[in-house]
């Protein structure tokens, strides 16, 4: 391990031990489970198909029950990525820019527990709904299209200081980054609960969907076909950021159940002089609401 990396541990206050998404499967998946367990033996390119349909169709949009103080001082704005017109949320007027980054199934102002912090620290705070997310266009986007849009709001916003993203935010976002020619650096990239192995992204999906053998390899090959490049190459781990970012910093949980707390720590060896804070009871959605955590995070963005 490079000697120039740095490890720490957060403690926080003891959370209930609860799952935070149900384990239990629903009638539908039920359902789409048993197609494929039938039908994906006899039809596998046709399933495969239908595979990446749903694997790259969000399930739902992100909805707020309520409204809170943070969600109505959000001025809003939009802005075009190709021929989608994606919804963007700003706070604040510092000369400094922090990007927030959601993950799958989430919404730019998930991550509004940090603008407070943020705004306190000299930042003009902006996030945004991603393709198919939120209150954006489309319907259907993955790694490589959501990565796009990231690109697309780094291009709208001109120079970004720090970016704090979740989970697949994360992973499209240093995709995107990776895709950047040098010299388009973001001094600090904070990456909290972020997959590293696109291969386990995949593997995860076909497992709930109980496909078989047969739909499992007709679907990778749908997928490098669809983006155009071997699956492995949208590895977090494999990053290129040298040049793009100037400090990294590695959030993960010990009891991460969506994504293992090793996909973090590889994340974390595998990228030059990164730092990792590691968590504990707080699993894959409760760090982001976290006070410790955010206050941890403004610090590190502050040069701590």
């Amino acid at each position: 391990m490079d000697t120039a990396k740095t490890l720490d541990h957060l403690q926080t206050q003891h959370i209930p031990d609860r799952p935070e998404r149900p384990t239990d499967y629903p009638w539908a998946l039920q359902l789409i489970r048993l197609a494929f367990q039938t039908l994906g033996r006899l039809f596998p390119g046709s399933m495969a198909r239908l595979a990446y349909r749903l694997f790259s169709t969000p399930r739902g949009r992100a909805r707020h029950r309520s409204s809170d103080p943070w969600l109505e001082k959000a001025r809003l704005f939009e802005f075009l990525y190709g021929k989608q017109v994606l919804k963007g949320y700003e706070w604040g007027s510092g000369e400094k820019v922090a990007l927030l980054v959601h993950g799958w199934e989430s919404r730019g102002t998930a991550l509004r527990s940090f603008v407070p912090a943020l705004l306190e620290e000299g930042y003009r705070v902006v996030a945004f709904d991603g393709p198919a997310h939120g209150d954006s266009a489309g319907k259907r986007t993955n790694i490589v299209h959501f990565g796009g849009a990231v690109r697309s709001i780094l291009n709208h916003l001109g120079q970004v200081h720090s970016i704090i993203c979740h989970s697949f935010g994360g992973a499209s976002t240093v995709f995107a980054l990776s895709n950047l020619p040098n010299g388009h650096q973001v001094e600090n990239l904070v990456l909290i609960g972020v997959p590293s192995k696109m291969e386990r992204v995949l593997n995860d999906a076909l497992d709930t969907m109980g496909a078989p053998k047969a739909v499992r390899r007709k679907f990778v090959q749908f997928v490098e076909r669809k983006v155009k490049f071997p699956i492995h190459h949208a590895d977090t781990a494999k990053g290129d950021l040298n040049g793009k970012v100037g400090r990294i910093l590695v959030v993960h949980d010990e009891e991460d159940h969506l994504v293992p707390f090793e996909e973090g720590q590889a994340i974390f060896e595998a990228q030059e002089g990164a730092c990792m804070l590691v968590t504990k009871k707080l699993g894959h959605f409760k760090l982001m609401k976290n006070p410790d955590l955010i206050q941890y995070v403004a610090r590190f963005l502050r040069g701590g």
